[in-house]
Parts: C-alpha cells; structure tokens; sequence
C-alpha cells in the first residue's frame, strides 16, 4: 500500500489549514480531452514508450536572491515548460517531462533550494520558493526560450499561478493547489491571474492533501480562458500520475501544451 511520507502529511496539514476554503457556487465539470495533431504517447503503465527518450542534462540556475539550483534539461525547442514540484520534494513530472521533449518541446524540472538531499526539507528555505521559480524563468528566457508554460503541483502550482502575469507566461497548469498558506503569509491574488493565456486546473476528488474546493477556489480567482479537471480518487498533485488516471492525466496536459505551442 502507498504509504504518504511524514513530510508530505506536515506540508498537507499547512496547506490544507491554510485555506478554509468557501463551497464553490459553480459545480465542477469535465472538459474533453482538445483534439491536437498526432501527439506521441504517454509512456505505460509497463515503461512501453513510442520512441526512445529524448537525450537529458543537468543544468544549474541562479535566483534573483543569489541561490544555487540544480535542474534537469529535457529536449530542445523554443516552448518551454517549467515543471515545479510539490512541497514535500517528492520527484514525479519526470515522465511527463519525457512526453513534452518527444513532441519537439524543451522541459525543465528542479528541486526547491528547501529540499536536502537526505530527503527531508529545511522548513526555512522552503519559504523562498517562489524566487526559485523566477530563476527557473530567468534562466529559460537566457536559453532563447519564446513560449513558457508553468506546470506545478501541490506548492508547485502555487509558485505558477503567483508568477503567471509577472512573468509574462504562456500558459499554466495548476494540480491541486490552494490559494494561500497563511502559515507563510502567502497568497494569490486575483491580479496575479488576471491574463488572457490558458489556463488549466486538475485535482481529485477526494484530494487527501488540499481539498479540491481549494484548487477550485484558486480556479475562480483566475481570468478566463480557463479550464476544469477532475479525476475520482484522493491521489494529491503528481501522485495522480501513478494512479488509474494517470495516462488520461499525461494525455490531457500533453494536449493542452500542444495546443499553445503550435498557436
């Protein structure tokens, strides 16, 4: 049986605690999958992939505020998707960073300054993760990049929709995320949101981290165009993936990056 690591329940508790949130007054519905032009496919439950993976590489980024990251470079091209990872440092958009460099995309994903390589977190650092995105950012726009999608889970989903307008992104993916952690005096507001690009917002039902009424509660703080997933399960952020979800879950997002990409 999955078992949820201590940290993820602590960083569950400070999310979860940190929203309240109010019942939506829009009942959540389905979109259909958009149609796009012969993506490849998502790998397997087995590993089976359609063509090999694309060649990867470890890169390092400075922030704003003079931190080192270390990140990993997937593919190339000019539209570019910045995955951010949940609070509790676990690794988990690895494959779907494979997926977007197949379809001729660059990807990148990284580890918050917070997170230690035994596998805990500094409580402390953790703090500064939205400067951590912003030197993601920094450093794709330094490599050429056109287009940015932010795709985050969980704590990762709240750096995204925080610098969404800042800066001057393309599009976003938001799973299960809240719209504040008072704990951090952290909060997204409306303006941070407030942008004609699209928008895509997942979650499960029973989401045993953030409540879904908080991730719709940051979908409606968000401009339209926007959009609404929502898979059965308690599966919280990128844990989604390993779940029976999890192929529809890659195709739907591969889905909406192709979309903006070849706009």
């Amino acid at each position: 049986m999955h078992r949820i690591p201590h940290i993820l329940i602590l960083f569950g508790l400070i999310l979860a605690s940190a929203c309240a949130p109010n019942s939506p007054t829009q009942t959540p519905t389905l979109h259909p999958p958009t149609t796009v032009p012969s993506p490849a496919l998502a790998p397997s439950a087995s590993g089976d992939q359609t063509q090999d993976k694309p060649e990867s590489q470890t890169i390092t980024f400075s922030t704003p505020d003079g931190a080192t990251i270390e990140g990993m470079l997937y593919g190339s091209g000019d539209t570019v998707v910045i995955f951010s990872v949940m609070g509790d440092c676990k690794r988990g958009w690895e494959d779907m960073a494979d997926i977007v460099a197949q379809n001729g995309m660059t990807a990148l994903t990284y580890q918050w300054r917070g997170c230690r390589d035994s596998g805990s977190v500094d409580e402390v650092e953790i703090q500064k993760f939205v400067d951590d995105l912003r030197g993601a950012i920094d450093f794709m726009r330094a490599q050429g990049a056109k287009k940015i999608i932010l795709a985050g889970a969980s704590l990762g989903g709240c750096a995204s929709a925080k610098l969404t307008v800042e800066s001057q992104a393309d599009g976003l993916i938001v799973i299960a995320s809240p719209p504040s952690i008072s704990q951090w005096g952290f909060e997204i507001e409306s303006p941070d949101l407030n942008t004609d690009i699209p928008k895509l917002f997942i979650t499960a039902e029973n989401d045993d981290t953030v409540p879904a009424d908080a991730t719709r509660e940051l979908f409606d703080l968000a401009a339209e165009p926007k959009e609404w997933q929502i898979y059965p399960g308690t599966a919280h952020g990128t844990d989604l993936f390993e779940g029976e979800s999890g192929a529809e879950l890659q195709q739907r997002i591969l889905d909406f990056i192709l979309v903006i990409a070849t706009d």
